[in-house]
């Protein structure tokens, strides 16, 4: 079953008040490669600072852009993964083990949200 992840962060580090840390980032492609190589991990990517989107609202018929930063923002979706997994309990324990991956690596303050993926088009 193919799992969506998103990965939430602080609006400090999507503002670049507070840096990655550079140890995360050296850990990172180690563990990506061993996730690709045994098939958990299909597709996976950061994302450019929220400063740099645009939301698309559809209210009262109408398409309305809104260019980022989102002032309201909590937290700042900056990554996503799609997994691979037999079952949800599968899926959520490679999530645990990305957020203890960041825990290790000096950046506790991460949330990933994980969510089957139901229909659309996988293979």
């Amino acid at each position: 079953m193919r799992y969506f992840m998103t990965i939430n962060l602080p609006p400090d580090y999507d503002s670049g008040k507070k840096p990655v840390p550079e140890s995360l980032m050296d850990a990172m492609g180690p563990y990506v490669e061993k996730s690709v190589a045994s098939g958990t991990l299909i597709s996976t990517g950061g994302l450019k600072r929220s400063a740099d989107g645009t939301r698309i609202n559809g209210k009262s018929g109408k398409t309305i852009p809104v260019d980022g930063p989102y002032a309201e923002a909590k937290e700042v979706v900056g990554g996503y993964a799609v997994l691979e997994a037999p079952s949800k309990e599968a899926a959520i324990a490679l999530g645990a083990e990305f957020v203890q991956l960041h825990i290790d690596h000096g950046m506790p303050d991460i949330t990933v949200e994980i969510r089957q993926i139901d229909g659309g088009y996988n293979y």
